[in-house]
């Protein structure tokens, strides 16, 4: 005679009680905190990443610890990040090779001319992902690395980005992937700064923020037949001058789009782009 005990079904596999179900392995407790850090680049406190998964604070260090080891991680005084393990996949996997050949040399030539910090990036989501930096003395200090990731909204090129699609694709973009860590933007001042922009022809010449006053930056889309594909930016420290600089990555931008769309003739009108300032 079949019966039942504590409230269970006659007919229930083990595994379908929560007492008896079984405990994640290693490997997926790893990967739920590589997740993490893939969703958002930066770096995360050890609190921060046991709250983010789920996991105990003592499992969270003894995994985040193996990982370090192993270089899919990386740690010091700010926190954990993620490693070169991580971002020699991520590069390998989609690594725009096509999009950076067609932009090195020119972003060689715009640090060569300026001694800022030539940047290439793409919009992933709702942030910027840095396909090449070439140097200069202001490098060390930016965050900005190839491979990582910044909020868009938080970064010259990553609003001349925003600033190419639709503002409720902007908002969607942003309530789809908030960056812990990072207050929410500002969104009536964002679009306020991107109907700017795109009254600019898509040159977003905005001071960095968070960076310090003496930042200068400025960044300008690379245009395709389907919309921008990548955006280019300088950014150094000090007084630099805007009205030498705009023309140079205007120029920059509209070469790289020659050398990938060499049959595409780009309409030089009006953006028809529906803006929203800030009401």
């Amino acid at each position: 005679m079949l019966t039942q005990h504590h409230d269970r079904p006659v007919d229930a596999h083990p595994e379908d009680d929560p007492a008896t179900a079984p405990r994640p392995g290693v490997v997926e407790r790893m990967t739920q905190i590589l997740d993490l850090f893939l969703a958002h680049d930066g770096y995360h406190r050890l609190e921060d990443i046991s709250a983010g998964t789920g996991l105990p604070r003592s499992t969270t260090f003894r995994l985040l610890s193996q990982l370090v080891t192993l270089r899919w991680l990386e740690h010091d005084a700010h926190g954990y990040r993620v490693g070169g393990r991580v971002l020699g996949m991520t590069a390998r996997a989609t690594d725009h090779g096509e999009l950076r050949s067609a932009a090195a040399d020119l972003l060689n030539e715009l640090h060569a001319r300026t001694g800022a910090v030539a940047h290439l990036g793409v919009l992933d989501d709702a942030s910027v992902r840095y396909l090449d930096k070439i140097g200069g003395r202001a490098s060390p200090t930016l965050p900005s690395r190839v491979g990582g990731r910044l909020p868009a909204h938080r970064t010259v090129l990553g609003r001349a980005l925003l600033a190419c699609l639709p503002a409720e694709r902007v908002d969607a973009l942003l309530a789809a992937d908030p960056a812990p860590g990072h207050p929410r933007p500002d969104l009536p001042r964002l679009h306020a700064q991107l109907h700017q922009i795109r009254l600019r022809n898509g040159v977003s010449a905005h001071e960095v923020h968070k960076l310090g006053p003496d930042v200068t930056a400025v960044a300008v889309p690379v245009r395709g037949p389907d919309g921008a594909i990548a955006a280019i930016s300088l950014a150094g420290r000090g007084s630099l001058r805007l009205d030498s600089m705009i023309p140079l990555v205007v120029a920059a931008a509209r070469r790289t789009s020659q050398l990938m769309f060499p049959h595409w003739e780009p309409q030089h009108a009006a953006p028809t782009t529906r803006s929203r300032a800030a009401g």
